[in-house]
């Protein structure tokens, strides 16, 4: 497998409120034509496939649209491999997932969780959104989308909700603490997501990485350099609620921090194990503190991995997602695409992730929610007690 085709997705509680739901976890995505019926008899697929769709079209009370036989088809197939992350996107999915990959979506900026009555909280408001412009504040929570409400939400499904064209809008009951329910219109945009946001706490440099996407390296690779500009003399990384995205971008964050060596090793079925290195690209050897918590899933724990092996890191928070499963995206004819698992990753001292994943070093358990209020954060309390104990 080569490293340019390897991307990564996994599900979480957390997602970023654009065109797209929620896209995470390891992905291997493979971008080019469409995939041949490789393995399969026609008598035994096909066939039986064409008689019972001739059977709806000619006798079925009301026939089915040739875009629901397709979705039905497909996701029956999928279905059949008893894969929990194998799914059909529709051509519109498909591209909103690119776009995702891409940082540039179309949506009202927000990052979202679920607290725990099940219902979507705001976990951030990206700046000059069109959630900012219309005073949505971090903590807000949604108890109704354009005037729909559940006892408990799903996130996907809320999240198709609010999704659009940019230029519609979408109505969002928010409850704030201390008033009454209030409603808010907003219109949905592109919304260029920033992969990070540092700060500086006196010697410390403090980044959070958000997701994995094409620029995350590049933009996490300038803020250590800035912060290093700064008098930093050490590093917080944190990962927490931060659900994945692409491999090459796990690696290249991996290649910031260890100088030489494996970042993670893919075991892929009836292929021998794929080595992926770090890319000789070191830009620091400051003492660093990894935060994660148990929605930091997929490449973020390759992330976490890598460094906890190579005793590059130290790890505060609380054992994260578990998610060590290669899902692999690929085109098909409609425009659409498909995802299923192909492989799974390990990291460099091949310890297995997938259902288990990454135990800190110091674990510190914490609701969620804490992190929005640093006189809250315990997490990021002990983090910086740790690094400011190795200057």
């Amino acid at each position: 497998m080569k490293r340019v085709a390897k991307a990564l997705l996994v599900p979480a509680l957390i997602v970023v409120l654009t065109l797209t739901g929620f896209w995470a976890g390891t992905v291997y995505a493979g971008l080019g034509g469409t995939i041949p019926l490789v393995g399969a008899s026609r008598s035994n697929v096909g066939v039986l496939i064409d008689e019972v769709d001739r059977l709806i079209r000619q006798t079925a009370l009301v026939p089915s649209s040739e875009t629901s036989e397709v979705t039905g088809a497909i996701t029956g197939l999928l279905g059949s491999l008893e894969d929990t992350y194998a799914a059909y996107y529709t051509p519109a999915e498909y591209s909103a997932l690119l776009e995702g990959q891409s940082g540039e979506f179309y949506g009202v900026g927000i990052s979202v969780g679920l607290n725990k009555d099940g219902q979507p909280y705001a976990v951030r408001v990206f700046a000059g959104s069109p959630a900012e412009r219309g005073g949505v504040k971090a903590g807000d929570v949604f108890t109704a989308v354009n005037g729909q409400r559940q006892a408990k939400w799903d996130l996907d499904a809320w999240v198709a909700l609010v999704k659009g064209p940019a230029g519609t809008t979408v109505v969002l009951e928010i409850t704030r603490a201390g008033k009454a329910p209030f409603d808010v219109t907003l219109t949905r945009a592109k919304v260029a997501i920033p992969s990070t946001t540092m700060k500086m706490y006196g010697e410390v440099g403090y980044v959070r990485l958000m997701s994995f996407n094409q620029p995350s390296a590049a933009e996490l690779a300038d803020q250590i350099k800035a912060m290093d500009a700064q008098g930093a003399k050490g590093y917080i990384l944190d990962l927490r609620q931060n659900p994945g995205g692409l491999l090459i971008s796990a690696i290249d964050v991996v290649s910031i921090f260890v100088p030489d060596g494996v970042a993670v090793r893919v075991d892929e079925r009836g292929q021998p194990e794929d080595v992926q290195s770090v890319t000789g690209n070191a830009i620091t050897s400051k003492p660093l503190v990894l935060l994660v918590d148990g929605y930091s899933a997929s490449a973020s724990e390759i992330v976490a991995g890598a460094l906890k092996d190579h005793l590059r890191a130290t790890i505060v928070g609380v054992k994260t997602y578990g998610k060590g499963s290669v899902q692999q995206v690929r085109p098909i004819a409609n425009g659409g695409a498909v995802k299923f698992t192909i492989a799974h990753y390990l990291t460099p001292d091949r310890n297995v992730i997938n259902g288990i994943g990454v135990t800190p070093d110091y674990i510190v358990p914490m609701d969620p929610l804490k992190q929005l209020d640093e006189k809250t954060d315990i997490q990021l309390t002990k983090a910086l007690s740790v690094l400011r104990s190795k200057l």
